[in-house]
């Protein structure tokens, strides 16, 4: 399959490949490797840490503000996967652990793992959105956990709109502009860890500029629909939130890359009742205002 612009195979792991591959493309394999994880002298880890309601840690054969180069890593996900890799390779390694199944490997593959690789290897940056393309376009919507942005993905896919991403939207720039790099082809509405969601076959594939970004304002089911400009302090906070560890050395290159990107990125707030029955409303407010940027 193709993620975040790369061929992704799991070499041993033959039901979670498709035939979709890109040629062009550099491609990312995932294979059983028992002794490479527990092989490696780690220097510097991560105290255990919850994600998806598992506990996880991160490691590295450095100090990690010093392993940016050619290091290698560790994601450990406690009784599930081992997985090493060596930054800037395209070879992830693995060691399944009790409670292993390949389902969980590419969960923690697609989803948590490639957004920290690709971080990393200084490639993309991350946002922790939902983004659909609109008249071709990407739109990014943004908001606090359980703010609606799933929900919102949701009902845009099945009104025939191409999913960029359900979860994690890689970006990048060049020569001023900021580009949107689609994710994994799953949308999960609802929130079942370790559940990467339903398979969409309806998924953007080129790489796009950012049209704009919506920022969800979570309302009365009684309130009106409305979309206003956010400016200053305000829109630099539509563009914070992320989905995987920061680490120290991470945050001033994301503060800088981010905020540029709020500068030339239209950003604008949605009020959105919270109400299922009015979210055509929102989808008509959002698509009509959307189409009028130029």
């Amino acid at each position: 399959m193709i993620v975040f612009n790369h061929n992704i195979h799991f070499v041993d792991e033959p039901g979670l490949s498709s035939s979709k591959h890109n040629p062009e493309l550099e491609t990312v394999q995932i294979a059983r490797n028992l002794g490479a994880f527990m092989n490696c002298q780690w220097l510097d880890q991560t105290e255990w840490m919850e994600m998806s309601l598992q506990k996880c840690r991160y490691t590295a054969e450095k100090v990690f503000g010093e392993c940016l180069g050619s290091c290698r890593w560790g994601l450990e996900i406690k009784g599930v996967v081992a997985i090493t890799w060596c930054n800037g390779s395209g070879l992830i390694e693995y060691k399944p652990l009790v409670h292993f199944s390949p389902e969980r490997l590419q969960f923690w593959v697609l989803h948590t793992l490639l957004p920290i690789m690709f971080t990393l290897r200084q490639q993309f940056e991350f946002l922790h959105v939902g983004s659909v393309e609109i008249a071709g376009k990407p739109v990014l919507f943004s908001a606090e956990s359980f703010g609606g942005k799933s929900t919102m993905t949701d009902y845009f896919i099945g009104q025939g709109h191409k999913l960029l991403s359900d979860d994690s939207l890689a970006v990048y720039s060049e020569n001023g502009s900021f580009y949107a790099v689609p994710a994994y082809p799953f949308h999960r509405p609802y929130r079942t860890p370790e559940d990467l969601g339903y398979p969409v076959t309806n998924m953007a594939t080129d790489l796009k500029t950012v049209h704009a970004v919506y920022l969800l304002d979570k309302a009365g089911s009684d309130a009106a629909v409305t979309i206003t400009e956010v400016t200053g302090i305000e829109k630099y906070k539509a563009f914070h939130f992320t989905s995987f560890i920061t680490f120290d050395f991470f945050k001033q290159k994301r503060f800088n890359f981010f905020a540029e990107m709020a500068k030339v990125t239209p950003t604008f707030e949605v009020t959105v009742p919270w109400d299922m029955e009015r979210l055509g409303e929102v989808h008509e407010a959002i698509v009509g205002h959307s189409e009028k940027l130029t």
